[in-house]
């Protein structure tokens, strides 16, 4: 008995080795993949996070909505002459057992545009949407939609390109967040940083 029970503690003991060390290997490569696609678009890149997002953008509702907020793999630059940060975005939710990670690609740009607060989420991630969103938000198209809605229509409107990615997009001040959830391996910002740029592009021609 005692024999079966070390045999199987060593079974674990060894799959839980094997399983940090592929997911070690699957951020490396993620971790290189980006690195290559930031020096593609001639930006900068950082495995860590030197902007330390948590504080810079603790006011938007996606950075503040769980525990142990935490950025990585970011990318800074410019897009349509505006500066931006692109980086990986993780937070918990739950406690103890019941912990549960979630886990964004998020796209902030600094824009000299003039929002009004507002924020969108969409619906096929709505379980991870705010708790205000629960109560009085308005549907406009996949979206649903906090503060400003005149906002949140002409924002639904120029979001086509990423609708697919079920991207929220948050708007304070100059500041336009885009966050999308990963679900899948594979999925990345860079992918969307071309679309983040049309969409910015139409916003531009539509507020002026």
């Amino acid at each position: 008995m005692q024999i079966a029970f070390t045999v199987l503690l060593i079974g674990v003991l060894v799959a839980s080795v094997i399983c940090f060390v592929v997911m070690g290997l699957t951020q490396l490569r993620r971790t290189n993949s980006l690195g290559r696609k930031a020096h593609e678009m001639r930006m900068h890149f950082s495995p860590g996070d030197p902007f330390d997002v948590p504080g810079r953008y603790g006011t938007f509702a996606l950075i503040r909505s769980g525990h142990g907020p935490r950025a990585y793999n970011v990318t800074h630059g410019y897009l349509g002459g505006w500066p931006v940060r692109a980086f990986d975005f993780r937070y918990e939710v739950g406690h103890a057992t019941r912990r549960v990670g979630r886990h964004y690609s998020v796209i902030v740009v600094e824009s000299d545009l003039r929002l009004p607060a507002m924020v969108m989420w969409h619906e096929a991630d709505s379980e991870a949407a705010p708790l205000s969103a629960q109560a009085g938000w308005a549907q406009v198209s996949p979206w649903i939609c906090g503060g400003d809605l005149a906002m949140g229509r002409i924002l639904a409107g120029a979001c086509g390109p990423l609708r697919d990615s079920q991207v929220g997009v948050e708007t304070q001040g100059g500041m336009v967040m885009f966050h999308m959830p990963v679900r899948k391996r594979g999925m990345d910002y860079a992918a969307s940083l071309e679309k983040v740029e049309r969409v910015l592009a139409e916003l531009k021609d539509t507020l002026a």
